[in-house]
């Protein structure tokens, strides 16, 4: 039975990722190092950590990973002071109806705690979750299953009574990987997304309701 819903963050509840593919290169920039979109993208959903690993496998780097995170953080912060935080189109709407209608409502983002809390404040839906759990400091990020595992734990549910919704690959993967199934949302910021292996891909939370979604949830069991 289908008790809780737990959405990714960054190219599901906000559009995000342009942004963060901006700070990553204002960074590097000052290294002298250019890391172009087809490489980023294949690490969209996964964590900073993994970038910078794929960084040092073709190009000198001097930062440490606690540096380049710190700086990565100072750049984003400066362009969300500049441009604010670009929400999706319907997903406040349909977390409100999630809600209402009794389902337990989580945030499973490879995105530090802190980043997440500012974001979900800032679209005014952060009470509208029970918990807010992030991947940085699991033993393994997406597409490791590890974030939706401690996800449920933290609902208290098993992770047959949840259902994920993703915008990526890695988190398709890792939704699979825990067992429960996943709603690719097909963001076209969100780079080139294999979201196949989702039980239904969509283009828009627009007019989505709980029914809709419970439908989904019982045709994948």
């Amino acid at each position: 039975m289908l008790k809780g819903i737990i959405f990714d963050m960054d190219g599901v509840l906000v559009n995000s990722e342009p942004m963060h593919y901006k700070a990553c290169c204002m960074v590097l920039e000052e290294y002298g190092i250019i890391y172009p979109y087809e490489k980023y993208k294949k690490f969209i959903g996964s964590t900073d950590k993994k970038i910078i690993e794929d960084i040092r496998s073709f190009h000198p780097f001097p930062c440490s990973d606690e540096d380049y995170i710190s700086k990565l953080k100072e750049k984003k912060d400066t362009l969300i002071t500049c441009d604010g935080f670009e929400g999706i189109a319907g997903t406040p709407e349909l977390i409100k109806a999630l809600h209402a209608a009794g389902f337990l409502l989580a945030v499973a983002s490879s995105s530090p705690y802190e980043y997440i809390i500012r974001v979900t404040k800032a679209l005014g839906i952060y009470h509208y979750f029970h918990q807010i759990v992030s991947g940085v400091n699991v033993p393994h990020p997406k597409p490791a299953p590890d974030v939706f595992f401690k996800t449920a734990k933290e609902l208290r549910l098993a992770p047959s009574e949840c259902l994920v919704i993703e915008d990526s690959k890695n988190g398709v993967k890792a939704a699979n990987a825990a067992g429960m199934p996943c709603i690719g949302y097909y963001n076209p910021d969100s780079g080139d997304q294999d979201l196949s292996d989702a039980v239904l891909i969509i283009d828009s939370f627009e007019s989505l309701a709980p029914s809709f979604i419970k439908k989904v949830y019982d045709s994948a069991k």
